[in-house]
């Protein structure tokens, strides 16, 4: 069995450096990718012949998750190492063609373990736990269109409203700012609340925050 080389697609140069000393110990031909944005990423991952990319999906100003299709497109397969607890990301990860994920978290030498297995050409991820992940992305997306849906049904005022909302300002600041008296502020936000099918100021700016994640 031929191993693939892997690169490490990380902007923290200890992890990224670590993994690679790690990796080549193991007979693993691995190189540490300069994360600088998308184009130069993947300007530098053609420099090398296709096999496997651990990418973070949190990269700073890029996304991990844009980088997916991309590099699997060029022939790479895509073990995704992150920190993140949220398997909501991960979940997009895996339904966009990524082989699995292992967590930073985890023992040193179990992720590197991990990472040779993946490289060795193994399943690092059970048929059921695939599925699961894709269950879950596929619920968080419709979930997302929805909250998106009822967030376009607000006017250009009502949108400011509950923007200013979300940043913590209070009905009578909102009146100030837009020149207009409380009575008007405070039936924007009724109109807000019924046009949301939520109950409350709160629950209407946890919708504004939920539709902003990315889920796709």
């Amino acid at each position: 069995m031929v191993r693939r080389p892997v690169v490490v697609i990380d902007d923290h140069p200890l992890v990224s450096t670590a993994l690679v000393v790690a990796l080549r110990a193991e007979r693993v031909d691995a190189a540490r990718i300069p994360v600088t944005d998308r184009a130069g990423i993947l300007a530098e991952v053609r420099k090398h012949p296709p096999g496997l990319a651990l990418l973070d999906l949190d990269l700073g100003d890029t996304s991990g998750l844009e980088l997916i299709d991309p590099l699997r497109d060029g022939g790479w397969a895509v073990l995704v190492v992150t920190a993140c607890q949220d398997r909501r990301p991960i979940a997009a990860a895996v339904a966009r063609g990524a082989i699995g994920w292992v967590g930073k978290r985890e023992p040193f030498e179990r992720l590197v373990a991990v990472v040779a297995d993946a490289a060795d050409g193994r399943e690092v991820l059970a048929p059921a736990v695939r599925d699961e992940l894709v269950r879950l992305h596929l619920s968080a997306h419709l979930r997302h269109e929805q909250l998106r849906q009822g967030l376009a049904r607000l006017s250009a005022r009502e949108r400011l409203v509950l923007t200013r909302l979300a940043a913590g300002h209070a009905a009578a600041d909102v009146a100030a700012e837009f020149a207009v008296s409380l009575t008007t502020v405070r039936a924007q936000i009724r109109s807000i609340l019924a046009k949301l099918d939520v109950r409350s100021q709160l629950a209407a700016v946890a919708v504004l925050n939920e539709a902003g994640r990315d889920t796709r």
